[in-house]
């Protein structure tokens, strides 16, 4: 009995395997993660932990954080051939405020504007460097 177990085991591993080899997989491409804690902004805004992707298809998801990650909104968007986006974000919890992202993405930072939040937030230009690395977990 324990030897059947243990080739069912091992022949899983082997597939597993396999299929982590085959040639659809290698030619997944990653996204690319920015992630940055901007500092406060003169005149209020709070300083804002942001963590966005990019997938391959340019389609933009993610979220921010304020106030020590006690609030956060959520970010959905796409990246246009240009390199500029728009991203809606949507507060989760708390007030349930909406708000609008635009801005660039190129090279290794994130250029981004806030607009519509109704806070000290709104009309600051901010600048996100990229993380080094994919999403492919361990970074690199």
């Amino acid at each position: 009995m324990k030897h059947k177990i243990l080739s069912a085991g091992l022949m899983a591993i082997a597939l597993s395997t396999a299929a982590s080899l085959s040639p659809a997989a290698a030619q997944e491409e990653k996204g690319t993660l920015y992630a940055f804690h901007s500092r406060p902004v003169v005149g209020g805004c709070p300083g804002l932990d942001w963590h966005v992707t990019v997938s391959p298809d340019n389609k933009l998801t993610g979220f921010v954080a304020w106030d020590a990650g006690k609030h956060m909104a959520r970010l959905d968007g796409m990246l246009n051939n240009d390199r500029s986006f728009e991203m809606d974000a949507q507060e989760v919890g708390g007030a349930g405020r909406k708000a609008t992202v635009k801005g660039t993405a190129s090279g290794n930072y994130i250029n981004a504007m806030i607009n519509g939040s109704g806070t000290a937030c709104d009309g600051n230009n901010l600048a996100i460097p990229r993380v080094v690395g994919g999403l492919g977990g361990g970074g690199g």
